[in-house]
């Protein structure tokens, strides 16, 4: 089979090359060419920026492939263009898309389902599930993904919608897991916003990208939209505390409440605290597709081995504060213990 592969040089996407590799596919990447994994000669590569819609179109005319899969398209314009590009000569569009898109959604108090997703959000909604000061962009960037499903929908060709929820695993790109494990394995506290008390659902970057291969020719993936995650839920301080037992170390957990931590001089970069609320049923991807998630304990064990056998040219997302991290929490410790004490003598 012949696939093109938007955004296929890092993470996740990095991975289903592989995947699609070694099961005998004929692989393109089109991309930018910054990064250039192992697979690189025995991958055709077009090079180009999809923002660019003129040089993307011109890149592809006369270009044909059965399937292609698109990571990284954010708007409706992305998945017009890919479309018009190839010109009907493609006979399945994957799209990449995000359990984001469930943010008008509810209520939470029970796993979502595909179907869930509400298209007709209002223009600026008000969610209380995204904090300042990353919310704006959360949102922005959800209801573009929701337009690029639309557009997908609306248009004439076979589509398969992937949603994955919090992907973890070697080499991401935006450094969520290496915030944590940086942080564990330095010896100094590691702060928690409210404890790490939030559900996390996560879902390994390998299994992710398996799910891709899975739905390639699939009948029952026609026109079908799959939520990717893990089959069970965690806490997110149950998650470091199993993490930090791989990495062979004992965790200095500091609890400190999101609005806490808001008043701070700096930005604390923990990831997957906004999204941490939602779970999914992912029993349509296990029925249709197939879908096996690996234990968590197992791929636990897996990236924090990564981690320790990597050497990593940059420090983890805000490890620049680390010092500033670490002052806040104690003064916070103090004023806390202070004000228990006065409690006490009351």
């Amino acid at each position: 089979m012949k696939i093109l592969v938007i955004g296929g040089t890092s993470f996740f996407g990095k991975e289903i090359v592989e995947l699609a590799l070694d099961a005998g596919h004929e692989v393109t990447v089109f991309s930018r060419g910054n990064a250039r994994p192992d697979f690189w000669n025995q991958i055709d590569h077009i090079n180009g920026d999809r923002n660019d819609a003129v040089d993307f179109a011109n890149k592809l005319a006369n270009k044909q492939f059965d399937v292609v899969i698109d990571n990284i398209a954010f708007n409706r314009d992305h998945v017009v263009n890919t479309l018009a590009a190839l010109q009907g000569s493609i006979s399945r569009y994957i799209l990449t898309s995000t359990t984001a898109v469930f943010i008008g959604a509810g209520p939470f108090d029970q796993p979502l389902r595909e179907d869930d997703v509400k298209y007709d959000l209002p223009e600026n909604p008000q969610l209380a599930t995204f904090p300042k000061p990353t919310g704006a962009g959360m949102v922005s960037y959800a209801t573009g993904k929701i337009a690029a499903e639309k557009a997908l929908m609306e248009q004439q060709v076979t589509y398969t919608i992937i949603r994955p929820h919090i992907v973890v695993g070697p080499e991401d790109n935006h450094g969520r897991l290496q915030f944590f494990c940086q942080r564990l394995t330095d010896g100094k506290p590691l702060v928690l916003i409210n404890g790490g008390i939030q559900s996390v659902q996560f879902v390994f970057s390998r299994d992710l990208a398996r799910s891709y291969l899975l739905a390639l020719d699939n009948i029952n993936a026609v026109n079908q939209v799959y939520t990717i995650a893990g089959n069970k839920t965690y806490r997110l301080v149950e998650w470091v505390e199993l993490l930090a037992s791989c990495l062979g170390v004992h965790p200095n957990v500091i609890p400190i409440p999101i609005d806490v931590l808001q008043k701070a001089d700096f930005t604390y970069a923990e990831g997957w605290v906004l999204r941490g609320t939602l779970t999914f049923d992912v029993s349509k991807a296990v029925a249709d597709l197939g879908f096996q998630p690996t234990p968590i304990e197992k791929w636990t064990k897996m990236v924090a081995q990564w981690y320790q056998e990597t050497t990593h040219a940059n420090d983890s997302p805000g490890y620049a504060d680390r010092e500033k991290e670490i002052e806040f929490a104690e003064k916070y410790l103090e004023k806390t213990a202070q004000l228990n004490s006065k409690f006490r003598r009351l």
